[in-house]
């Protein structure tokens, strides 16, 4: 090898294995200036990928990333809105809502921070559109300045779904208030000849007739009745699916109202040669607080149930006490209900099964009310039974008592001593419920005077001093509570005696009630009028009066407002 081959070593050259590392670091220098690129494209392809759209702004809330999902939202192009302020995509009406929002969160102290909860606001569009959007917020302060990022999703079809949904929402309630209004119109319109029908019968039934005549008559009463009954559950199961039916609080002896609900099927248990018996423990006796009209119609609907569905053997009623729960038991000898058909017996329209229905009749409404009055009351009712052998029928209700002792008053003939000292004004607009109030009322020695209508009634109080006034609510020229209101006022102002006034209406409905008790009525007769409860508020609003009705009963049958 010739010397001019040879090189010799330079002192301040890097030895071989420096060179080595030399490269080592420029290939890793390359290396992480390539997986930044990739980084690049992976965010890239994230951000145009994501359905969502992401902006990127500086802190004082210039755009810098405008994701492809951003664009499809708001229909502007990443290099058109780039380096613009963060409000061209805000309604003009919401920049100073958004400024104050974000002042707010750029308040907070740290250097990282997720907006806690989404912001449902308004965008605009490229177009000028409204766009329903929902937003999460991110702040980060970094070495080169403020970033807050903005998720943005469009919501424009969950928009349209809410207001889908609450325009379903108020056509159902308005459907509601319609079937409502229905209800209580053809509640009114019913009861008005059903209370022609029940009250000239129950004036016919005070005449001497033959047998076969007065057989007839008791057969168009209890018709009659049962009609009622039928309208009454319609008008109660659609004020309990509402959430209108109001619940009262009043105090009420309890053997009274047990004695009460049980004579009233006395005469029907008879006719079909039932043994029927009423067992009141001596624990549960005494005066409680609660609901007394409720509670004495679950018991009426099931007695009548009890008696319908029995044709051989008894019924009996019994009634105890326990840790503040009212239990009453309802047996009888019955056909029974098939163990298949029990899980079903307290939803509407349900009897055992079709051939029921054929031939005992009903609605099959009873028992569903019934379920619903018990918890509405807190209680609850339950059954069980044997084909063939009866049934039971458990009430569990949560009650308050007053007292132990029940201070029962007793119970006085029905028969009322001579009222014709007693005088009475009447407002009724139907010719056939003047003939049968006046038929009524002059059945128990009173002279009534009719009027047709509130304006005629507010003028003739006005000429004399009356005991009692009985107003119809629905009358040409001037309503009942338009004319009781106006007498309120002259009493108000000129110190005159207040006039009892009772509304003797077929509306009888919680709200109408309110009605009646805001325009200063003392409280309502339901038509179809019962002469025994017509005489029973007749007789409470004018006890203090010598040689007036005596009260029918042992209480007011009047729905006191």
């Amino acid at each position: 090898m010739n010397s001019e081959d040879c090189e010799a070593p330079d002192p301040h050259r890097p030895r071989s294995g420096g060179r080595k590392r030399t490269f080592g670091l420029r290939r890793a220098q390359s290396a992480r200036a390539g997986v930044t690129d990739r980084t690049e494209d992976i965010l890239t392809s994230i951000l145009n990928m994501a359905a969502e759209g992401v902006i990127v702004t500086d802190g004082e809330l210039r755009i810098l990333v405008f994701s492809g999902g951003a664009e499809t939202i708001f229909g502007y192009a990443a290099n058109e809105i780039i380096g613009r302020s963060i409000e061209v995509l805000i309604p003009e009406s919401a920049r100073v809502r958004h400024r104050e929002h974000v002042a707010r969160f750029k308040e907070k102290s740290a250097t990282s921070l997720r907006m806690r909860g989404r912001l449902q606001t308004m965008g605009v569009s490229r177009s000028g559109a409204a766009v329903p959007i929902e937003v999460d917020l991110s702040r980060l302060t970094a070495p080169r300045g403020e970033i807050i990022t903005a998720i943005v999703r469009d919501v424009t079809e969950r928009a349209e779904a809410e207001r889908s949904l609450a325009a379903a929402a108020e056509r159902a309630h308005a459907a509601n208030q319609a079937k409502s209004a229905f209800l209580a119109a053809m509640g009114h319109e019913i009861r008005t000849p059903l209370n022609g029908v029940l009250g000239m019968a129950q004036v016919m039934a005070g005449d001497e007739l033959p047998p076969r005549q007065r057989e007839r008559l008791a057969i168009i009463r209890e018709s009659g009745e049962s009609l009622l009954q039928i309208l009454n559950d319609l008008l109660d199961l659609s004020k309990i699916e509402a959430g209108k039916l109001a619940l009262e609080d009043a105090e009420f002896d309890l053997e009274d109202l047990l004695t009460s609900a049980h004579a009233s099927f006395s005469a029907l248990a008879s006719q079909k040669g039932l043994t029927y018996r009423l067992k009141i423990s001596e624990r549960a006796k005494g005066r409680y607080r609660s609901d007394p009209l409720r509670l004495r119609q679950v018991l009426h609907n099931l007695i009548s149930n009890a008696i319908k569905f029995t044709t051989e053997g008894g019924v009996e009623v019994a009634v105890g006490r326990r840790a503040g729960q009212l239990l009453v038991e309802v047996n009888d000898t019955g056909i029974g209900i098939p163990p298949e058909r029990l899980p079903q017996l307290f939803e509407k329209f349900e009897q055992a099964d079709s051939s029921t229905t054929r031939r005992f009749g009903g609605t099959g409404l009873g028992l569903a009310i019934c379920r619903d009055l018990a918890g509405l009351m807190g209680g609850t009712i339950t059954a069980t039974s044997r084909v063939g052998a009866g049934s039971t029928f458990r009430v569990e209700i949560p009650v308050t008592r007053v007292r132990r002792e029940g201070g029962r008053a007793q119970t006085q003939p029905a028969a009322v001593r001579t009222g014709g000292d007693l005088s009475i004004l009447v407002a009724e607009d139907n010719p056939t419920n003047q003939i049968v109030l006046r038929a009524l009322l002059e059945a128990v020695g009173l002279d009534p005077v009719i009027v047709p209508d509130g304006f005629a009634a507010l003028e003739a109080w006005q000429s004399r001093n009356w005991d009692l006034i009985l107003m119809d609510v629905q009358m040409p020229v001037m309503d009942g509570p338009a004319a009781t209101a106006a007498i309120r006022a002259i009493e108000a102002a000129e110190g005159r005696a207040r006039t009892p006034i009772l509304a003797v209406t077929a509306n009888a409905m919680a709200h109408q009630i309110d009605e009646y008790t805001s325009a200063g009525m003392d409280g309502i007769v339901a038509k179809p009028i019962q002469l025994e409860v017509l005489l029973t508020a007749i007789s409470e609003f004018t006890s203090q009066m010598p040689g007036h009705l005596t009260p029918w009963g042992t209480g007011s049958a009047t729905a006191k407002t």
